[in-house]
């Protein structure tokens, strides 16, 4: 068939296989076929791992999952955070998008247009732009290949680690697009078509072969496309096998990312009946999880803000989920052999079906073995890494395809804490004083209001009055700690002020369980949030405020999975919404001439995404507000969270002191907090580093201070 026969006399026109016979066009047909069979087979032999993981998701809200899909997976709205990685990243993405829209027009020019409809898809203007868009996109691609070869073999940045996968992919694609470049070169050389220069880029390339024989020229062409086609059928042959499969996993993994509140774990359903609680093997993690471990760019976004990594703990989070994807990979053989799990309408094979030792024997080892039978918590993952992380969510606020690595960690967590009692003796005490005595202080319940002693005004309390506009939930921390005993009086003196019509529980308030779930004994926290939640039935109020973001977050986020469901405010958010309201009012005697640095508690921002309330209120008497470094969503852990405040570290590096010294970094003296936890740390890393002259104050504090105290006329 002479395809030049549909085109248009005169006008541009693609002329669909010029220069490959009909038997070269077969070859390349059963070659692309071949390696397209091998891809699909290779992502539906990994896809059926997925399938051996707990069955904790659905598929409910299609449109708002093809949408959040669209977001982070099309826009990349997270990976252009960072400018040189995220322009690179883009630069390739859309050159992939475009050039294989490009390869669907040119095949539908062949094969429907033209062998159905006799006529041609591609000629005249329309032809002229997709040339040119084809060429543009190719060029942005290797554009971006340079900027991502110069990043990881010459400036090789610590979080970027390079191996056969790295060096294989890139030269291939390279050499993909360099190669239908030099195509449409050497074709444009040999036509000379009046419209060559709407390619351009191969028009340039042109010039390096005008003046070859056409005889040349014709076998230039025809190699290059042989090897040009034989590199696309290894690049989708082994796709699946190489850094390429996130080009699926990472969309598939935004897609079924379940919808919960953000500072919510997953939580732990039929805790009674459960035969086993965490993850000590692979199957022990919901589906969701699994595609979590393929989904991992290895961009190392996670491991840059990682404070447990910047301090030198045993943590890594990139390294977590990798060493967790490649352990998937190691027992692949023993997780086929397992039936899916589903729903409880449709329950899986009983795991003694499953082989010996392996992922679903309830006699075999803890974990799921590998191919030298080692344990998936103990060897494959130190129970050393899963205790270093803070639960800061940094790492997963910065992954670009929404892997959720905190809720791994905890999962874990739970295994160690709850069937094998493995957990750092300072946290073991502290849970137990929480079991005992309601707090990790074991202190006794009658004392939880005596920080109210010396207040010349009382401290209602619910069990006294009722009901109450405000439930004061004070906190374990703001009730026992001496030092943030100092900030509950400050809030009692800003509530007074206003006249806000508020309540404590006092000695009905117990631990809210945020510290016993990151922990990983999902048992306690059940029970204590039980226990609160029955409490607070009792009693009628609109609103609770807390001035412990653990609290905040666990309250509003957590307790709705238990059935309480509340409005809840932390204390930044309350007092901002006083002083605005004019019930309370400030001296203002800075005039500016002062400053003070704010210290963002992870648990009020990345969690809930409360920035500006409490800089408002750090500045509310006048003095100005000058940036850490790594502030707002950036912020760095203080070292508090995921029950590390009750930890003892001996390293030579800590949390805490790194942010210390960031305070430092800015020149100033006082560093306004919001956060019980955030005071904690603080305040030991002030005294381990001999710097007692930076004052560290809760906002509560400056305000209260501040109050300009109404004289009754």
């Amino acid at each position: 068939m002479d395809h030049a026969s549909f085109c248009p006399p005169g006008l541009p026109c693609r002329y669909s296989w010029w220069n490959i016979p009909v038997s070269l066009r077969i070859v390349f047909f059963v070659i692309i076929g071949l390696s397209a069979a091998l891809m699909i087979w290779g992502i539906v032999r990994r896809a059926q791992l997925w399938r051996r993981g707990k069955p904790d998701f659905g598929l409910d809200r299609p449109m708002e999952r093809l949408l959040r899909t669209l977001k982070y997976g099309v826009a990349q709205v997270k990976i252009l955070r960072q400018r040189y990685p995220g322009v690179l990243h883009f630069a390739m993405f859309w050159a992939i998008v475009l050039l294989f829209i490009g390869t669907i027009l040119g095949s539908a020019d062949t094969d429907i247009w033209e062998l159905i409809l006799k006529q041609k898809l591609l000629y005249g203007t329309f032809y002229v732009v997709y040339k040119v868009v084809l060429d543009l996109a190719a060029l942005s691609f290797l554009i971006g290949l340079g900027m991502a070869l110069w990043r990881r073999y010459l400036v090789r940045p610590a979080r970027l680690n390079i191996d056969w996968r790295f060096n294989v992919t890139l030269p291939l694609l390279g050499f993909i697009i360099l190669s239908g470049l030099f195509i449409g070169a050497l074709r444009l050389a040999a036509q000379n078509p009046p419209w060559g220069p709407a390619q351009v880029v191969a028009y340039p390339l042109s010039f390096l072969f005008r003046g070859a024989s056409e005889q040349s020229l014709l076998l230039a062409h025809r190699v290059v496309w042989i090897f040009h086609f034989a590199a696309v059928g290894a690049a989708f042959a082994i796709l699946p096998h190489t850094n390429l499969f996130h080009i699926f996993t990472s969309p598939a993994n935004i897609f079924v990312a379940p919808f919960r509140n953000k500072g919510a774990l997953w939580p732990v359903k039929d805790l009674e009946q459960a035969d086993r609680l965490g993850a000590a093997r692979l199957t022990d993690f919901p589906q969701p999880q699994l595609v979590n471990f393929d989904a991992c760019t290895e961009c190392g976004r996670c491991q840059d803000v990682c404070p447990a990594y910047a301090a030198g703990q045993p943590l890594n989070p990139k390294y977590v989920i990798l060493d967790l994807r490649d352990h998937m990979t190691d027992v692949s053989p023993k997780l086929r052999a397992l039936s899916p799990q589903r729903t409880a309408t449709a329950p899986a094979a009983p795991p003694a079906e499953a082989p010996a030792g392996g992922p679903g024997d309830p006699k075999g080892n803890n974990g799921t073995n590998g191919t030298n039978g080692h344990k998936m918590v103990g060897d494959i993952i130190k129970p050393e890494t899963l205790w270093s992380c803070t639960t800061c969510l940094h790492c997963v606020y910065e992954c670009p395809v929404l892997i959720e690595h905190v809720d791994a960690i905890v999962d874990m967590r739970r295994y160690l804490a709850l069937m094998e009692g493995d957990i750092p003796s300072s946290v073991a005490t502290t849970l137990t004083n929480i079991e005992r005595s309601g707090n990790p202080w074991k202190l006794p319940k009658r004392k939880r209001a005596a920080w109210t002693q010396g207040l010349d005004f009382e401290v209602p309390v619910m069990a006294n009055v009722g009901e109450a506009d405000v439930l004061w939930w004070v906190g374990c921390a703001g009730s026992y700690d001496p030092r943030n005993q100092k900030v509950s009086r400050a809030m009692a003196t800003i509530l007074h002020a206003a006249g806000v019509n508020y309540a404590i529980l006092g000695e009905e308030e117990t631990c809210n369980g945020d510290s016993a779930r990151r922990a990983g004994n999902e048992y306690l926290f059940q029970q204590l949030a039980q226990q609160n939640i029955e409490t607070m039935k009792q009693y009628k109020f609109k609103t609770i405020v807390t001035q412990c973001p653990h609290c905040y977050n666990t309250l509003l986020n957590e307790y709705p999975q238990m059935g309480g469901e509340y409005r809840v405010m932390h204390h930044s958010e309350f007092i901002k919404k006083l002083l605005d309201e004019g019930d309370i009012r400030v001296h203002r005697t800075a005039g500016g001439r002062e400053s003070l640095t704010f210290h963002d508690p992870c648990y009020l921002g990345r969690y809930n995404d409360i920035y500006a309330a409490p800089r408002e209120v750090a500045t509310a008497g006048g003095k100005s507000l000058v940036e850490m470094a790594r502030s707002r969503d950036a912020g760095m852990c203080c070292g508090g969270g995921g029950a590390r405040v009750w930890m003892e570290d001996e390293g030579e590096t800590r949390v805490n002191w790194n942010r210390m010294r960031q305070v430092l970094e800015t020149g100033q003296n006082e560093v306004a907090v919001a956060c019980p936890f955030c005071m904690i740390m603080l305040e030991d890393a002030r005294g381990a580093m001999d710097v007692e002259h930076v004052q560290i104050r809760d906002i509560a504090e400056i305000v209260a201070e501040n109050l300009v105290v109404e004289t009754p006329a």
